[in-house]
């Protein structure tokens, strides 16, 4: 005999928040019933799902691939190579995502770098009231 499990029962047992779950549902990704009452019951077997989504969104795949995905994992085809393949992928798309954000920090590293130099130039003219940096508001007339 199945045991149907509600929503609140099915985050608790995989940790996934009851509004995530029902944005899988709502997606296609996990299935409920509704019982007399209107209540979602899902199957054990979504336990399992969950957790497979769970785990894949925290390596970082997106829904669709996920969704692209899990009809293997239903089905018991989703090979172990399958999945150390998908997750080489994600490993390149890593690296280039930190390449992206290693360029955008040099970048700021050289900024910091002009603006100290600028600063140091700045500092060794005479003084004489520096102009501020912002435009000065228009009068309006009265």
């Amino acid at each position: 005999m199945l045991v149907f499990m509600r929503v609140s029962e099915l985050a608790q047992r995989t940790g996934v928040s009851i509004h995530r779950l029902r944005r899988y549902e709502e997606q296609g990704l996990i299935h409920a019933e509704r019982n007399a009452a209107g209540y979602r019951e899902f199957s054990p077997a979504t336990l399992r799902e969950v957790i497979f989504i769970a785990m894949s969104r925290d390596l970082g795949f997106s829904l669709k691939d996920v969704g692209d995905t899990l009809p293997r994992y239903r089905a018991g085809v989703l090979t172990f190579d399958d999945m150390v393949g998908h997750m080489q992928r994600r490993i390149v798309e890593v690296d280039a995502q930190i390449a992206a954000q290693q360029t955008v920090r040099q970048k700021l590293v050289s900024h910091i770098a002009w603006l100290k130099q600028r600063k140091q130039q700045f500092a060794k003219r005479p003084a004489k009231p520096s102009p501020s940096p912002w435009p000065k508001p228009r009068k309006t007339a009265p």
